[in-house]
């Protein structure tokens, strides 16, 4: 290959060595528990989903959407909608109904689960609501259970 034929793309470069540290900022943000509990008693919940036969086994996906009412006192902003979003503890009370609800419609009890949540604020008619979406997909494990066996009349 001559020097005029090169190929597209950058050139070479000389290796530098990486910084010794590296710098991370991590946002976390709570939520009053008590507060937002009394909000996820009173939460509207739909579920859809079904099992499938897949590799020998059935396979759980589905979806469950949360509508939690606000109340008045909550500020409507961007970030009152991010504080919401990243709450660990609003995640994972929306996981354990995606979960209670996924293992009803299953039919049986389920492997390890995989979810997906979106969230966001869903102004609505009446009162401003923060919706959350759990997708799931999970393995339904199967129980072998032996079927019982009439027993005998004693005569």
């Amino acid at each position: 290959m001559q020097r005029s034929e090169r190929l597209p793309g950058p050139g070479l470069a000389k290796v530098q060595s990486p910084p010794l540290f590296h710098r991370r900022r991590v946002e976390l943000v709570t939520c009053s528990t008590g507060r937002l509990h009394a909000l996820f008693d009173h939460a509207d919940v739909l579920s859809e989903g079904s099992t499938r036969s897949e590799e020998g086994g059935l396979v759980y996906y589905g979806s469950t959407s949360l509508l939690v009412a606000l109340p008045p006192d909550a500020p409507l902003d961007q970030a009152f909608d991010r504080a919401l979003a990243l709450d660990p503890h609003l995640r994972l009370r929306a996981l354990r109904v995606a979960q209670r609800e996924a293992t009803a419609r299953a039919g049986g009890p389920l492997g390890p689960m995989h979810a997906e949540i979106r969230c966001g604020l869903a102004p609505r008619a009446v009162t401003t609501s923060f919706a959350l979406t759990v997708d799931v997909t999970a393995r339904v494990l199967m129980t072998t259970t032996t079927p019982k066996t009439a027993r005998p009349t004693r005569a």
